[in-house]
């Protein structure tokens, strides 16, 4: 049988013809990727744009939540900016946290250890805690019963703690003795303590946790004080919210006698002073808050600026 090879020209042609299907498919991959990395940085860019509208509109909504004729509660404080933008603005007062760089003061520390049995700490657990964290803050070397100087830091291998002066920031409260275990059972505790405050617990918007803690109210009662005063919606800090006097306060939360006269230096219910202005801007589905707190001159109306921290 006498088989003939194709003419070179055909071969030519077949080789030319893969040439151009190979070039053909590695365009079509190319362009493929081109497309869709386009499409990635488009998206990325419509994420960079929306993020920066977000932060844009916390921007102005801390602007309207600062102005001194600006109440909580305002209609003013939450906004709709077009279809699917605008702000939502929430004034509370650094009154409604433990002022954790008052714990020296007996009352608060028993009112830090009633916090932590109510989180279902044991007693042995929030000793350690209370008194530690006092420790932290006080001037002074000698442990309190349950607390740790710098014999026992030094133990672990740390030689600057106790700071003995003021926590700068919340999250500096992790590096006293026991904290670890108050982070595994209470994780948003953060949220109850304050640096800024100054001694004072303002029942207009302090939290249920802390009622109980600094009072020792019931359950029942912190309720009934908490429904009360944040209205028929059941939200703090919008219209409907009562403004209640001391003495009102003192009846709902059934406090008299030996015990009321003992809260009686720590808590009130017209600290004006301490602001704390949660902004949250939002875009679609993306959000951007600016949370501040400030001080204001109840004299002068002049504002300082004590911290910011973006989320």
């Amino acid at each position: 049988m006498n088989l003939k090879r194709p003419p070179k020209s055909r071969r030519k042609k077949g080789s030319a013809l893969m040439l151009m299907i190979w070039a053909v498919l590695l365009m079509s991959v190319t362009v493929m990727g081109v497309v869709e990395y386009i499409r990635h940085s488009a998206n990325e860019s419509k994420l960079a744009a929306y993020e920066f509208r977000a932060l844009h509109l916390a921007e102005s909504g801390l602007a309207v939540g600062m102005h001194p004729n600006t109440r909580r509660g305002d209609v003013v404080l939450k906004q709709k900016i077009g279809p699917d933008s605008g702000f939502d603005v929430v004034i509370n007062y650094e009154g409604a946290r433990l002022p954790i760089n008052y714990a020296t003061d007996e009352r608060l520390r028993e009112a830090i250890y009633n916090l932590l049995i109510y989180w279902q700490l044991n007693a042995e657990d929030a000793g350690i805690v209370a008194d530690s964290l006092a420790d932290w803050v006080d001037n002074d070397a000698s442990p309190r019963a349950n607390g740790a100087e710098a014999d026992y830091y030094q133990q672990l291998g740390i030689y600057d703690a106790p700071r003995n002066q003021g926590f700068v920031r919340v999250d500096e409260m992790l590096l006293v003795r026991g904290m670890d275990v108050v982070d595994r059972h209470k994780p948003d505790w953060r949220e109850y303590f304050s640096v800024y405050g100054e001694g004072q617990i303002d029942l207009r918007t302090v939290f249920k946790d802390v009622i109980i803690a600094v009072t020792g109210a019931s359950e029942n009662d912190a309720d009934r004080f908490i429904r009360e005063r944040d209205g028929a919606d059941g939200i703090p800090g919008t219209e409907d919210d009562r403004r209640i006097g001391d003495t009102e306060s003192y009846q709902l939360l059934g406090l008299t006698g030996d015990r009321l006269n003992a809260i009686r230096g720590i808590v009130n219910d017209d600290d004006t002073t301490l602001r704390r202005i949660t902004s949250i801007g939002w875009v679609g589905e993306k959000r951007a808050k600016i949370i501040v707190v400030t001080r204001r001159n109840a004299e002068t109306g002049a504002v300082t600026y004590l911290g910011r921290m973006e989320e």
